[in-house]
C-alpha cells in the first residue's frame, strides 16, 4: 500500500473496495486515511450466511446494498432487523466499511458494490499464475501492453462528447417512462409514478442532483432526470452526463506508453543469495468448469498426461524429469526439496 501511495499519491475522491481480508483492510485504513473504503458485497454475502439465513435475508440484504437513498435503505434495514436483530448486531460489529450505494460518496462515480472487476483481472491472468514471479510480471505487461493498445485505438475512432454506450444505454433507458413531471422553472422540477403514487422525486439539471441520489453518486442521469430532460425540447442527455464518462476522459486514460522491454536473457544479472520457486498452485473447490473428453470423442489418448511441468511449462512430465528447463532451475529446486 505504501508503494501504491508512492506512485499515484492521494488524490481527492480516491475510493477503495476490498474483500473482508483484515490484512488488506488494515493496509488501506493505515495508509490511506482519508479514503472511501468499501467492502464487497459477495464477500460479505459469503459470510454472512455461514451464520444467518432465511427469506427475510433473501429478499432484503443485496436490495439495501442496491438502495441509492438511506430511506429505501433503511426500509430493508427494517424488516431484517425485526425478523432477526442478532443479525443486524453482526453485520454492525464485523462490517463497518461502506457497502450499500446510500452511504457511497459523490466524487467517484463508481456505483460497483462487488469486486467483480478484480475478479474478472484475476480469471485473466489464471492461467499464468504457476510461473516465476518475473516471469508473471513480464507477462502481465504484456497483456496490458496488447490491451492498451487496442483500447488506444478504439479511443481514436470515438467521435462525439460521451462514450457512444452510455449514450446508448441512456436512450434506452429514457423510452417509455410512466412518469409525470411538474415543473417548478429555472430547471428544478417534480417527478412521481403515473398513477398517484406516493413516491416523488425533484430533480434539479444544473446541480445534477435527484433525491433518489442514483445521479450523484453513479454521474449518470436516472429514470427521473431522463424524463425531464427528454420532456424539454431540444435538450440532449449527453449534456447531463458526467465527465468521468466522456470521450476525452477515456483517450486520457490511454494515452500513456507501456515500455517494450526485451526477454529476460537480456536483463541485467542478479544474486539474491535465494531461489524464488513458483507457487504450489492447489486446487479449487468445486466441479471442474471443462470436461475432459473421453476416448471416443477424440480425447486424450493415454501417450501424454496433463500435468505440466513448472521448468518448461509443457505438458507430459514433472519438474524432476525435465529434459528441455534451464539445469539451474532443476537443481535450485531438487536443493529446496
Amino acid at each position: 500500500m505504501e508503494r501504491l501511495r508512492d506512485a499515484i499519491g492521494s488524490p481527492p475522491g480516491m475510493t477503495f473496495c476490498t474483500d473482508c481480508g483484515q490484512a488488506v483492510m488494515a493496509g488501506v485504513s493505515e495508509v490511506f486515511p482519508n479514503a472511501e473504503h468499501r467492502e464487497c458485497m459477495w464477500h460479505l454475502v459469503q459470510n454472512f450466511k455461514k451464520r444467518f439465513h432465511g427469506q427475510v435475508f433473501d429478499d432484503h440484504l443485496w436490495a439495501s446494498s442496491y438502495s441509492w437513498n438511506s430511506y429505501l435503505f433503511e426500509k430493508h434495514w427494517s424488516a431484517m432487523a425485526a425478523a432477526k436483530p442478532a443479525a443486524m448486531v453482526y453485520l454492525q460489529q464485523n462490517h463497518k466499511k461502506l457497502w450499500t450505494r446510500s452511504q457511497f460518496g459523490v466524487t467517484c462515480k463508481i456505483d460497483y458494490v462487488t469486486n467483480n472487476l478484480a475478479e474478472s483481472f484475476n480469471n485473466w491472468i489464471k492461467g499464468e499464475k504457476g510461473r516465476n514471479l518475473d516471469d508473471l510480471l513480464d507477462t502481465i505487461r504484456q497483456k496490458l501492453l496488447i490491451k492498451w493498445n487496442h483500447r488506444r485505438k478504439i479511443a481514436r475512432q470515438m467521435q462525439g462528447k460521451i462514450l457512444p454506450h452510455i449514450v446508448d444505454k441512456l436512450k434506452e433507458q429514457s423510452r417509455n417512462l410512466d412518469i409525470d413531471v411538474i415543473t417548478s422553472g429555472d430547471g428544478i422540477a417534480e417527478l412521481c409514478a403515473r398513477g398517484g403514487s406516493s413516491f416523488r422525486f425533484v430533480v434539479n439539471l444544473e446541480q445534477r442532483t435527484c433525491t433518489c441520489r442514483a445521479w450523484q453518486v453513479s454521474g449518470l442521469p436516472c429514470k427521473h432526470a431522463l424524463a425531464y430532460i427528454t420532456s424539454i425540447r431540444g435538450e440532449k442527455i449527453e449534456d447531463h452526463v458526467d465527465n468521468y464518462y466522456s470521450v476525452q476522459k477515456f483517450r486520457s486514460a490511454y494515452e500513456g506508453i507501456i515500455p517494450a522491454i526485451p526477454d529476460k536473457s537480456m536483463w541485467p544479472k542478479s544474486d539474491h543469495g535465494f531461489f524464488m520457486h513458483p507457487p504450489l498452485l492447489k486446487s479449487t473447490a468445486g466441479r471442474r468448469k471443462t470436461r475432459f473428453r473421453g476416448f471416443t470423442e477424440g480425447g486424450n489418448k493415454g501417450n501424454k498426461g496433463r500435468h505440466q511441468c513448472p521448468i518448461c511449462h509443457e505438458y507430459g512430465h514433472h519438474w524432476y524429469t525435465c529434459k528441455d528447463g534451464d539445469p539451474a532451475d532443476i537443481a535450485a529446486m531438487l536443493a529446496d526439496r
